[in-house]
């Protein structure tokens, strides 16, 4: 082996060692429950059955952002239908968990649930990650905009939500953890602290300045 591809493997080895360490302090912050607030209510929604009521919340809160822009003319009834065609496809994977599952066995499940929520004007794609943790908290994890340029995804599409989840299981899967919450929100915890926070204290910055 060359020094140059010596080097270049040494780098990615570091790198994933890093990633590694940083995933493993994971716990000294979740206990801090960063990216929490509303979370205990959207699960007991969903343990009560009152699917579209926890959907409506999550939607309301943590996709505000799109979702107010669709608040006036969203039409409840079209999505409450879209939903229950979603169910049989939920159904097939809800025995799953993150560690574990086959992203590649279920993809064309997970591409049409992906597709039809993130058609939906006002969930779209970030709203749709955040629908299918709701749906699935132990298989799906949650992504944002900061969250995809990080992980180099620019289209924000189904094969790319497929593909962000396949890297984040690589990643952490292996990571021993002592929790209440299940790998797939601690993953996005993890995410939203060191990608989704340092880039909105940016934009409250530039806002800021005179």
């Amino acid at each position: 082996m060359g020094l140059r591809k010596w080097n270049d493997a040494m780098g990615r080895l570091e790198s994933k060692e890093n990633m590694k360490q940083e995933f493993n302090k994971l716990q000294v912050f979740t206990d801090k429950k960063v990216r929490w607030g509303s979370y205990p209510m959207f699960l007991k929604l969903m343990e009560k059955d009152c699917e579209i009521e926890a959907f409506m919340f999550i939607l309301s809160t943590w996709n505000f952002a799109r979702f107010r822009y669709a608040m006036r003319d969203f039409d409840l009834e079209t999505f409450i239908k879209e939903v229950k065609k979603l169910a049989p496809l939920f159904q097939k994977i809800q025995k799953e968990d993150f560690k574990s599952i086959s992203f590649d066995k279920y993809s064309l499940e997970i591409k049409q649930i992906f597709n039809v929520l993130a058609n939906i004007k006002g969930i779209e794609k970030t709203g749709a990650s955040k629908l299918m943790h709701l749906k699935l908290p132990g298989v799906f994890v949650m992504w944002d905009g900061y969250i995809r340029k990080a992980y180099g995804y620019n289209t924000g599409n189904a094969d790319e939500y497929i593909s962000f989840l396949k890297k984040m299981q690589k990643m952490f899967s292996k990571t021993k953890i002592k929790s209440d919450r299940t790998l797939a929100k601690l993953i996005d915890e993890h995410n939203y602290k060191k990608f989704t926070m340092p880039a909105l204290a940016k934009v409250r910055e530039k806002r800021q300045k005179p």
